[in-house]
């Protein structure tokens, strides 16, 4: 997750600074840019960064700077100086032989003096110790105000999906009924419906040789039962628009889709209010809900319908956008 955390801290002419910054990735990636002799304590500013988070690339920036008013280069070792003045005294008091000294003599005297550009590595580890702990507590607060953030954002699309999908519900028996006249009109206008006349009009002597008592015959079209036959269209045309309804309602129904999108949106809801790491099963959730969304749009047969699964992956994809972001 994405996060920011600093800190600083004065000592001894010495001017500290820690910044940490951390982005989302598959594991916990971590990387430390210091002088090297801060690099000792990379192991523990590991540790101290596992303990936080659980993947993730972090870096972790320490600078050493001198301060501006400390202009003095050598200094002297007030501990060591001390010693050896004490050492001085001794010697005096055991033996009367002991020429003068000079100062000068003292600053030859090995760690007499210390660099100004040197720091102390124990006041330098506790140092870092102590802002490492302050900056990773800073950027704790951050992923979690950042984390905050996304998860509004991702229930704000959440219920846009929910909305869509009851709108959807709504207009579904309107979409059936106008597509039923559609097909009506469509069978009408390839021979479907037009009924021809009956009666005995309609009725054509056909030639035929002559039968035994030198006649000739005329055959017409019979029923089961003895009765003139009459056209079929009308029945066949109930057939047809009855079959091809069945059809689409097999191959438009979306009633199992809007309610796997349910069940998927109230998942997401319960991973964002559970917290803690959630960034996989929240791209796992984008993936159930893409598809449904596609398959929705596939089964689409009206322009309004293609128009909420083009809304709806709309939706999933701002969602997966930000989920990259969570660990």
């Amino acid at each position: 997750m994405t996060g920011f955390g600093s800190a600083e801290y004065a000592a001894l002419g010495w001017h500290f600074a820690i910044d940490i910054r951390s982005v989302n990735g598959r594991f916990l990636d971590f990387s430390l840019r210091c002088p090297d002799e801060i690099r000792q304590l990379e192991p523990w500013l590991r540790e101290q960064i596992a303990s936080l988070m659980q993947r993730g690339k972090v870096e972790m920036r320490i600078n050493l700077r001198r301060q501006a008013a400390a202009s003095d280069v050598i200094q002297l070792n007030e501990s060591v100086l001390a010693q050896v003045l004490a050492l001085v005294s001794d010697i005096r008091t055991k033996t009367t032989e002991l020429t003068a000294f000079s100062p000068l003599e003292l600053l030859r005297f090995p760690g007499i003096t210390v660099d100004a550009n040197q720091v102390e590595q124990a006041m330098l580890q506790e140092s870092i110790k102590k802002l490492a702990a302050e900056a990773i507590e800073n950027l704790d607060s951050a992923r979690e105000a950042e984390g905050a953030r996304l998860a509004s954002f991702l229930k704000e699309r959440v219920a846009a999906i929910r909305k869509l999908c009851r709108e959807l519900e709504q207009q579904l028996p309107n979409w059936s009924t106008a597509l039923e006249m559609r097909l009506k009109e469509r069978l009408s206008s390839i021979g479907f419906g037009n009924e021809q006349r009956t009666g005995p009009q309609a009725i054509e002597p056909a030639s035929e040789p002559a039968g035994p008592l030198g006649r000739a015959t005329n055959k017409t079209s019979t029923s089961d039962d003895g009765g003139p036959g009459l056209p079929h269209q009308s029945l066949e045309l109930q057939q047809r628009i009855a079959q091809e309804l069945g059809l689409f309602a097999m191959k438009s129904d979306v009633a199992e889709e809007l309610s796997r999108l349910r069940a998927h949106t109230e998942a997401v809801d319960q991973i964002i209010d559970k917290g803690g790491p959630c960034g996989k099963r929240l791209d796992f959730m984008m993936q159930e809900l893409q598809r449904e969304a596609n398959t929705l749009g596939a089964k689409s047969q009206m322009l309004e319908q293609s128009m909420v699964s083009v809304e709806l992956k709309v939706l999933i994809e701002q969602m997966r956008e930000q989920i990259q972001n969570l660990e």
